[in-house]
């Protein structure tokens, strides 16, 4: 029996844990055990899909062909986002993940240009305020960034994640004025996707990072044990799946669930 590639399990895994969180943003109270639970497992899909993104940008044959990628479905998502959440004047995670990659490329391509740095700020001013994973997008994106190459390194993205949760879930909880136990609760629910993202999606990962196909050279050059890439799901089922599923919900909201 054929076995998916090890990353794309933990891709599924991420869409299963985002459409968790959709359905308690969409269904359930805000302040419900349930819905804390199921919103902090959906955490889990940021910093998987950051870390991924970074080593997209390295590994694919097509830096344009992929960005195109990204923002035709951003595009194709905004308004089922829109349906879904009814949050005025913010984008879509996709978009978060297209600014993203144009701040690796400026990051990558633009090293020494004096334009480089007011262009960084721009793009993580952009995903902070107009988009969803506001700040922690790019801030992932940059530290899987740094550590490129390094595969211990990379526990620093999902413990930043967990860090930037926390100070959020102690702000809302004053804010709320929620009871101690509720308060540790949330504290705890938050955690719960970033954690599991440590405990499983960093584990997946290979030990060497697949060199760049681009370079002279690179596929002479992989080093032994370096895991290269395997057949798994089709990609479009990656892209596409973000805006069918709020479609989905969507009906379900207003058609089923009234």
């Amino acid at each position: 029996m054929t076995t998916l590639p090890s990353r794309s399990r933990v891709k599924l895994l991420a869409l299963l844990c985002m459409t968790l969180n959709h359905f308690a943003h969409m269904f359930l109270p805000g302040s419900s055990p349930l819905a804390m639970v199921l919103t902090g497992i959906g955490y889990f899909t940021a910093p998987v899909m950051c870390m991924y993104l970074v080593d997209g940008y390295f590994y694919t044959h097509s830096r344009r062909g992929y960005l195109k990628r990204l923002a035709v479905t951003a595009l194709l998502s905004q308004l089922p986002f829109w349906l879904a959440f009814r949050i005025p004047f913010q984008l879509n995670m996709l978009f978060s993940l297209t600014f993203c990659l144009l701040l690796l490329t400026v990051a990558e391509e633009m090293k020494g240009s004096p334009y480089r740095t007011p262009l960084l700020a721009l793009l993580f001013f952009v995903c902070t305020f107009f988009s969803d994973w506001s700040a922690f997008a790019p801030a992932m994106v940059l530290l899987f960034l740094a550590a490129r190459g390094v595969r211990e390194k990379k526990r620093y993205g999902f413990l930043f994640a967990m860090l930037g949760l926390s100070i959020d879930a102690v702000l809302t909880g004053y804010a709320l004025h929620e009871p101690l136990p509720l308060f540790c609760f949330r504290l705890f629910a938050v955690n719960a996707g970033p954690l599991l993202a440590l405990l499983i999606a960093y584990p997946a990962e290979p030990a060497f990072t697949r060199p760049d196909p681009r370079a002279e050279g690179a596929a002479q050059k992989t080093p032994a044990g370096a895991v290269p890439r395997a057949a798994g799901v089709s990609q479009w089922f990656f892209y596409l799946y973000y805006p069918l599923h709020l479609t989905v919900l969507v009906l379900l909201k207003h058609f089923v669930f009234v």
